[in-house]
């Protein structure tokens, strides 16, 4: 295990920082792709691509109850009425879009199914198979190597998890562990004591489920190295299939309420949250884990592992998933869809823009891209980067016929400190990170970052947000 270095921290320290789910980011994409726009695309994508596996993304938007830490698109409510109206919403945008593809004679070749939230667990078991079998009619459901239900821990039992496989087909199961520790828990408003995974995950679950992902979040409030390697511990004990780790975002000017996460002290700076990291990769190492992403961690017989070391995995909106490069076409509130390396859209966050366009028959689209080459090409540098901690120079001759080392001179020459201070490797076959540089992946992919590179200042960084936001909210309110 390489020793952490506090002088490569502070070095590269950045105070935004973008994961790149998507590239380029968000805060770049047009507001004028709407509907048609999307029509558009999936008209010119999907008849050339037909052999493309498709991942289906469901976005349920509700949850119960806030948990503080939480900047995921979401509605609190204990109405369920309210998730009723939504369903019917959701239906009649599955609606719109299936019969504009029924209509052009295309036919989706759908691999995965995730329905994510918000959480999915908010759904009664009649509304749950209803949407499943709403799905069931559209497409090949034989098909399906993997359905994940986003499951909230509190909100299920075993029970409820064979319903969800013997009754509507689900197979992969993805819980927001977050943290063990309690006082953490009780500072993120969050209370879910490790014995209620020993209830739920029982060996008659675990015989059903192909793969059970835990969520562990680094940077809460209260978090210490000790009770990490406390939570680390329980992880290895429960022993979910695969762990998938992220970095908290704290950004009280979109969630108000995460303010209160800092009522009784600061929360993990860089230097701390990288010391909870090194924890987590000591322990999860030590108990047999494999490195298998940026922030994924998976037994050697998780389908993770497996596509990791074929060269197919890949990183998305949904995390780590299997698959190579797949396609998204999501539907739902604040969803995000890609075809290929060609388009981005994303539904609108907001319900009444969500319901209004659905009310006049479009599919709820507010803002996308086209990619041009170089877009196409640096996406893939980014994926190739935080999927494989690497990049093939012949993997860039194939894909797009250019010569790696001379397209990206430039960004060859900003390495050189970076080789210097043991964080990449550079050969004659590729570019490689090395077990250090494995931590500083976002910095590394932001390299390849044509739109915001790493000699844009912070507040250049933030006047593109800036912009970015006015114009979806003058978008708003104009609707």
């Amino acid at each position: 295990m390489a020793k952490l270095n506090t002088d490569l921290i502070k070095k590269y320290h950045q105070d935004l920082v973008f994961n790149y789910a998507e590239y380029p980011t968000k805060d770049h994409w047009s507001f004028d792709c709407k509907d048609n726009f999307y029509k558009n695309a999936l008209l010119d994508w999907l008849p050339k691509n037909k052999d493309k596996k498709i991942f289906f993304y469901v976005h349920i938007p509700f949850c119960e109850q806030l948990c503080w830490f939480c900047t995921c698109s979401k509605f609190i409510t204990k109405d369920y009425e309210r998730v009723k109206e939504y369903l019917s919403y959701l239906f009649r945008e599955i609606d719109i879009l299936f019969n504009f593809l029924q209509k052009n004679n295309i036919t989706l070749n759908v691999g995965t199914v995730f329905f994510g939230g918000g959480s999915p667990t908010i759904l009664n078991r009649d509304d749950l198979k209803s949407l499943v079998d709403k799905l069931k009619s559209l497409f090949d459901w034989s098909k399906i190597d993997f359905f994940t239900v986003e499951s909230d821990p509190r909100r299920v039992d075993e029970e409820r998890l064979i319903y969800n496989h013997e009754v509507c087909g689900a197979n992969r199961i993805s819980f927001g562990m977050q943290d063990f520790d309690e006082e953490v828990q009780r500072r993120v408003n969050r209370i879910q004591p490790s014995y209620l995974f020993d209830k739920i995950l029982t060996p008659k679950v675990r015989k059903v489920y192909k793969e059970i992902a835990f969520d562990l979040l680094i940077g809460q409030p209260g978090q210490t190295p000790e009770g990490m390697e406390k939570t680390c511990d329980e992880i290895l004990r429960l022993k979910p299939t695969l762990v998938q780790l992220s970095l908290m975002a704290y950004k009280p000017w979109v969630a108000k309420y995460q303010v209160q996460m800092v009522a009784e002290g600061p929360l993990p700076d860089f230097l701390e949250r990288k010391n909870l990291l090194e924890v987590i990769h000591r322990k999860l190492k030590a108990g047999g884990y494999v490195r298998t992403g940026f922030e994924c961690y998976s037994l050697p017989n998780s389908p993770m592992t497996k596509a990791f070391k074929e060269g197919e995995a890949h990183y998305g909106a949904s995390g780590h998933q299997t698959g190579g490069r797949v396609n998204f076409i999501a539907v739902g509130s604040s969803s995000m869809s890609n075809l290929g390396n060609d388009y981005y859209v994303q539904n609108f966050y907001d319900l009444p823009s969500y319901k209004k366009a659905i009310d006049e028959g479009h599919l709820p689209c507010f803002r996308g891209l086209k990619l041009n080459m170089d877009d196409k090409i640096r996406q893939h540098a980014t994926q190739q980067i935080r999927s494989y901690f690497k990049i093939d120079y012949a993997n860039f001759k194939d894909q797009f016929n250019i010569d790696f080392k001379d397209y990206f001179n430039e960004e060859i020459k900003y390495l050189d400190e970076m080789v210097k201070d043991g964080l990449v490797i550079i050969k004659e076959d590729g570019i490689f990170l090395t077990e250090i540089g494995q931590d500083f992946t976002q910095n590394i992919m932001n390299i390849f970052d044509k739109y915001d590179p790493p000699n844009k200042t912070y507040k250049e960084r933030l006047e593109t947000i800036k912009k970015s936001k006015k114009a979806q909210a003058d978008i708003l309110e104009r609707l």
